[in-house]
């Protein structure tokens, strides 16, 4: 194997292990709010003007503020390519009550960070993976009750 295939193969390794380290958040998270999250797993990889991709966890919410009902909250890492760089971000959000889907608060933002090295890219991977499944009151912090708690009952 050549260095570019190598190089390669850590970057699909690490976007693999942060798929995987977010399906077990997502998990965990689920089962402490089962009455009111449906959460959905995956990376997506959306047309653009630059290769990027996005890996992470989404939770559906039980009685959204949309006129649809809905509501979405997600955690999630970006790889994209820029001028030559990888570029890292991270961000837990929820879109805002009664809005389009446009428009998100961002509860957790952690920084872009351009750089050349591959192996600089996958350890920002690595480490923004492992701060945002850290951030285990996520979805208590927006309000989603817990599985034990009733409506209507103070926590």
């Amino acid at each position: 194997m050549d260095a570019a295939a190598a190089g390669a193969a850590d970057l699909m390794a690490a976007l693999n292990e942060a798929v995987v380290d977010f399906q077990s958040y997502g998990y965990d998270q689920f089962l402490a709010h089962q009455s009111a999250v449906t959460p959905r797993y995956g990376g997506i990889m959306p047309p653009a003007a630059q290769a990027h991709v996005s890996v992470g966890v989404s939770f559906d919410l039980v009685g959204g503020a949309r006129p649809d009902g809905r509501r979405e909250a997600r955690v999630s890492v970006q790889v994209g390519l820029r001028d030559g760089m990888f570029v890292v971000a991270g961000e837990a959000g929820v879109d805002a009550p009664g809005y389009s889907d446009e428009l998100w608060e961002l509860l957790r933002e952690l920084p872009e960070v351009a750089v050349q090295d591959l192996d600089e890219c996958v350890a920002l991977i690595r480490d923004y993976t492992a701060r945002l499944c850290a951030y285990t009151d996520f979805l208590d912090g927006i309000g989603v009750p817990r599985t034990s708690e009733r409506p209507g009952r103070a926590s």
